[in-house]
């Protein structure tokens, strides 16, 4: 099966229309204008599009066939000079419900403008069906990842009965990679129903079989962390990077891998780049602010935190890292407000943070809050876990003790803890 570009005159036809009505400005800055078009009607879509795409510069699209995430593996550089712009028509087709990074537009949009673009500013033109995208992938609407370039418009125009072709299925996408016998990017995929040992085997061998295949080392790298081999995964995730400088997910990952093995400046380097990548992830801005938090920049820390939650409201541990932040900061009444925030909307009622809510009001002047949260979270425990958790919370003491000195409140509930574990 042929995969190359292909090539459009730069004016698709003298019939244009307005591009429609914005509905979003672009989240973060681009070099060229990235616009999204999303509508019901192709047709309408279309001509709106030609009306982006009259600016005398190369237009290339990517293939109809084979699926986009094959394609963006298979498409050489379109080699021509200077400036382009790159058109993507009903890109929602090209997009999968799923969480592998090799079909998800987190990964296929920076992909496929690296290679479009070639190191040259790239223009960007997409449209696509408005219902269909929200199903397939939803990050793209909330301007996550890449898509915070775009500029996000509405076209006017009624659907179709017939509703067009369909666009392509999870099994067509399986199909085709069958098709081309071994590959990387099929051991990619079939990864994605493997665990453990058997999951990083699979990604090995296709990174054997494709070094420089972005998707493969990112894929192995969060194998690796599964299986504990952060130093691994960190390797991985670094040559994802270079390899695809502008996949916000690796930068993120790397982020958190640096975190687990204590590199704190590294983690926030890294979880900086990817915030600027995709400035609308609550998470990312979430685990920034907790790398800042394990520096002691706690002001920092906070208003990352903030962040996530103007992005994410219902962020349970969004509230409650800075539920943690403000503890740490000596202002106990927000952090219980805090606390007592995340708790209510927290269905694994998480044991960890329910004994820094203790803490947080011992440290407050209430004992007996205090005292009964401790009793509550050691009557859900049993055995082992007692003991594991009274050397957290014992230890929770000791960094209070260092702020505030050893009280006799402290002692008391040192005691209370020997008891209770």
């Amino acid at each position: 099966m042929d995969t190359d570009w292909i090539r459009r005159a730069p004016e698709l036809s003298p019939e244009a229309a307005p591009a429609g009505e914005v509905l979003s400005p672009p989240k973060a800055a681009s070099d060229r204008p990235w616009v999204l078009l999303l509508g019901e009607n192709e047709a309408a879509l279309e001509r709106a599009a030609r009306s982006l795409l009259s600016f005398g510069l190369p237009v290339i699209s990517p293939p109809e066939q084979p699926p986009l995430p094959i394609a963006v593996e298979e498409l050489p550089p379109p080699s021509i000079q200077g400036e382009r712009i790159l058109y993507a028509p009903s890109i929602e087709r090209g997009f999968f419900d799923t969480p592998l990074s090799a079909a998800s537009p987190l990964y296929l949009l920076p992909r496929l403008a690296s290679i479009a673009s070639e190191g040259t500013p790239l223009s960007f033109v997409a449209t696509a069906l408005e219902a269909d995208l929200g199903r397939r992938a939803r990050n793209v609407l909330s301007q996550r990842g890449l898509a915070s370039r775009f500029e996000i418009r509405r076209v006017p125009g009624e659907r179709s009965d017939d509703g067009g072709e369909p666009a392509p299925s999870w099994d067509d996408l399986e199909r085709a990679l069958r098709a081309r016998g071994e590959s990387a990017l099929g051991h990619v995929f079939r990864s994605s129903a493997l665990k453990g040992a058997e999951a990083v085997d699979a990604l090995k061998r296709a990174v054997e079989l494709d070094p420089d295949l972005p998707s493969a080392r990112y894929e192995l790298g969060k194998a690796l962390i599964q299986t504990d081999d952060i130093q691994g995964a960190v390797a991985q995730f670094r040559t994802t990077i270079e390899l695809l400088p502008e996949y916000a997910s690796a930068w993120g990952n790397l982020g958190a891998a640096l975190g687990e093995l204590e590199d704190f400046e590294g983690a926030s380097s890294a979880l900086t780049r990817a915030v600027e990548l995709d400035p609308e992830n609550a998470a990312l801005h979430s685990n920034l602010g907790a790398s800042y938090r394990d520096q002691g920049r706690l002001s920092e820390a906070e208003t990352r935190f903030r962040r996530a939650l103007a992005l994410d409201p219902d962020f349970v541990f969004g509230h409650y890292n800075l539920a943690h932040t403000l503890f740490l900061a000596g202002r106990y009444a927000e952090a219980i407000e805090a606390f007592e925030k995340a708790r209510s909307m927290d269905r694994s009622r998480s044991t960890r943070q329910a004994l820094l809510l203790a803490c947080a009001r011992l440290a407050s002047g209430d004992i007996r809050g205090a005292h009964r949260e401790y009793r509550e979270v050691f009557e859900r425990l049993d055995g082992s876990s007692r003991k594991d958790h009274r050397a957290v919370a014992e230890w929770d003491l000791k960094q209070l003790a260092q702020r505030t000195g050893v009280t006799p409140e402290l002692k008391e509930t040192a005691s209370l803890l020997r008891a209770l574990g």
